[in-house]
């Protein structure tokens, strides 16, 4: 069941939409000494009724549309829960002069940490393992090592240098793809934590030289189905995809055919298409795919720093200031 919290401070209501009790503890002990004043609100309810007096909407995952916006003429804010907004309506928002902020820095450990669980539960072959020993039988195939692998990172924002950093630290050797590497002036490659950093242009270059593929980027018009058909068949046959960003990066069809007919190895996944995922989907019924319920970015420590940022940036805006992690920056020349 998934709720929301009314939260006021001082004369701003403030909404938030998540499901976990926990994120919303942490919030209400953020904003506390403001003067907060709570209440838990029915989410199987429609949602846009229940925002219309908002001020401030701390959002999950949910898709905050013209819709939403339109049936809550008093927002001033809308602050996502994480560094991704894809699923605000950010034009329309800034139309509205209402600010649009995320979180940009505070889980990429906890991203980085989980993405490699993931290529570590691939490498160790775990989910086929599971499955033997729930049978009592021997696991048919042995698992690889890490080291002396090669790991391609997609996107070498916050969370894709936490993870080049692990990965070296596993004895991997790191290339990347990302977006304006011009920032990376000679001599600062290291920096990245990365051997290799090369343009997006480069991307069928390197995906044919690594052992795991690790996606890190928003997205967007450039990024949706960034890794489909011609992407995978470039893929080793040993090679494994984890995707902790967002499942639309990866076109569904491309990657069913290439797990069904086992064209790579396998691939893990903390995001996807529709969330909760349903039980029944085909891709969930592979033995190379493992999924995990979008909680990369989800540890205590994560959670404490998040809901530190989106606190700070309500005082503010109750202050009369802008966000500090602002995404709609053309409002600041308003």
């Amino acid at each position: 069941m998934r709720i929301t919290l009314r939260l006021r401070l001082g004369n701003l209501k403030i909404k938030v939409t998540m499901r976990s009790l926990s994120f919303l503890e942490i919030l209400d002990s953020k904003l506390e000494p403001h003067g907060l004043v709570s209440e838990i609100v029915d989410m199987e309810k429609p949602l846009p009724p229940q925002l219309s007096d908002a001020e401030v909407l701390v959002n999950g995952t949910s898709r905050i549309d013209s819709t939403i916006v339109n049936a809550s003429p008093d927002l001033k804010l809308i602050h996502q829960a994480g560094i991704g907004y894809d699923n605000i309506d950010v034009p329309y928002c800034t139309a509205k002069s209402i600010y649009v902020a995320n979180v940009p820095l505070a889980n990429s450990t906890s991203v980085a940490e989980h993405t490699l669980f993931l290529m570590i539960l691939l490498a160790k072959n775990t989910q086929s393992s599971g499955r033997s020993v729930a049978k009592r039988r021997n696991p048919r195939s042995m698992g690889i090592e890490l080291y002396g692998k090669t790991l391609l990172v997609v996107g070498l924002g916050a969370s894709g240098i936490e993870v080049a950093r692990r990965a070296k630290a596993f004895g991997m050797n790191v290339i990347s793809v990302t977006k304006d590497p011009v920032s990376a002036k000679p001599g600062r490659e290291r920096s990245f934590f990365a051997d290799e950093v090369k343009d997006p242009a480069a991307l069928h270059e390197c995906i044919p030289r690594a052992d795991f593929v690790s996606l890190h980027v928003p997205l967007n018009d450039e990024t949706r189905g960034l890794i489909d058909e011609k992407a995978l068949a470039l893929m080793k046959p040993s090679a494994y995809l984890v995707n902790v960003a967002r499942a639309p990066v990866v076109d569904r069809d491309a990657i069913y055919s290439c797990l069904s007919e086992r064209k790579i190895a396998g691939a893990a996944f903390d995001v996807f298409w529709e969330e909760p995922a349903d039980a029944e989907d085909r891709l969930l019924q592979l033995d190379n795919f493992v999924l995990t319920p979008h909680v990369a970015g989800w540890t205590k420590e994560s959670v404490e720093a998040i809901a530190g940022v989106i606190a700070s940036n309500i005082a503010r805006v109750s202050e009369g200031k802008s966000p500090l992690t602002l995404v709609n920056t053309e409002l600041l020349a308003r």
